[in-house]
């Protein structure tokens, strides 16, 4: 029941927000993401995450930018 409630509502909130701002939201979280995880990965960054987390980041936010980027030009 709660999941259909959830589903429902995530659905409709989908359906709003149109294809371009999700397209920006991602493109924007997945710089974000890389960038934090470049700084992590070189030490330069003082949050005290290890270079191996760095590297996840930077493969995400990379996965997440590539994502946006081949779905609006195809």
């Amino acid at each position: 029941m709660l999941d259909e409630i959830l589903g429902l509502f995530i659905d409709e909130v989908a359906k709003l927000v149109p294809d371009v701002v999700w397209g920006a939201l991602f493109l924007l979280i997945g710089l974000l993401t890389a960038t934090i995880g470049v700084t992590t990965l070189l030490g330069v960054a003082t949050l005290g995450l290890s270079p191996r987390f760095g590297g996840i980041l930077t493969a995400v936010g990379a996965a997440l930018v590539l994502g946006v980027l081949v779905a609006r030009y195809r």
